[in-house]
């Protein structure tokens, strides 16, 4: 009795370090990623074509902790609203419709990469970890209504022009990220399921057992957007 006293303490320390250590990498990454968009926006120049290589980007470290894609947009609204704080006023609502833009043609360009990587790897049999799959429709399946909040946060806390659009921009990023999952989901669904028995057989016996561990598919979704970027569109 003692033994399993033992036991579950472990297990609930190591479930709780793990949790602590998800928490510390969410806010250091929204650290980060808020530091570079607010510097991005004091820049000036392309600031939606900015944005967007910042989000696709990050988007594959962000699936990968607790906070995901809802963190890294508040992340990027964050530091919109602290760069065109630093701008002229007037520019304010212009800047912030381009880090919109931006923020959902990243986040668009990771869900367009992500249903093509597993793609290619449904066809070649590998097969990537539940719980990686799991994630990825989490991350993805509310961000259209979760952005609705953040945009509009983000352009109240600006004031002026930018609060005025502030119900235009948000409804346009929901509905940016709502025609962005249905093809995603589809993916997703298809890999959580065995082939069929046919497509079983046409495999060889190495394809069919390959099986990664959890975490790999971020790999591949970042080493696709890498190589094949050029192929999504904007």
């Amino acid at each position: 009795m003692h033994h399993l006293h033992c036991t579950a303490g472990l297990r609930a320390a190591l479930w709780w370090r793990n949790v602590t250590l998800l928490t510390m990498n969410t806010e250091s990454l929204m650290a980060q990623l808020k530091q570079q968009t607010e510097d991005l926006v004091k820049r000036g120049g392309d600031v939606r074509a900015g944005t967007e290589r910042l989000v696709s980007e990050a988007s594959v470290k962000f699936h990968e902790v607790s906070g995901g894609l809802a963190s890294l947009a508040s992340a990027v609204a964050d530091g919109a609203v602290a760069g065109a704080r630093q701008t002229v006023p007037e520019q304010s609502a212009s800047v912030l419709r381009a880090v919109v833009d931006g923020l959902t043609d990243g986040l668009t360009k990771s869900a367009q990469a992500l249903k093509l990587t597993l793609e290619e790897s449904s066809a070649n049999g590998t097969r990537f970890a539940k719980e990686d799959l799991i994630k990825i429709g989490q991350d993805f399946r509310s961000l259209g209504s979760i952005l609705v909040d953040i945009v509009t946060g983000s352009a109240n806390a600006l004031g002026g022009h930018a609060k005025e659009q502030a119900a235009t921009l948000a409804a346009h990023a929901k509905q940016t990220m709502q025609a962005a999952w249905p093809p995603l989901e589809s993916a997703l669904h298809a890999a959580q399921h065995e082939p069929a028995a046919l497509g079983r057989e046409a495999l060889s016996a190495s394809a069919s057992a390959a099986r990664q561990a959890a975490g790999v598919l971020f790999s591949h979704v970042g080493t696709f957007l890498q190589k094949a970027g050029h192929q999504l569109r904007h």
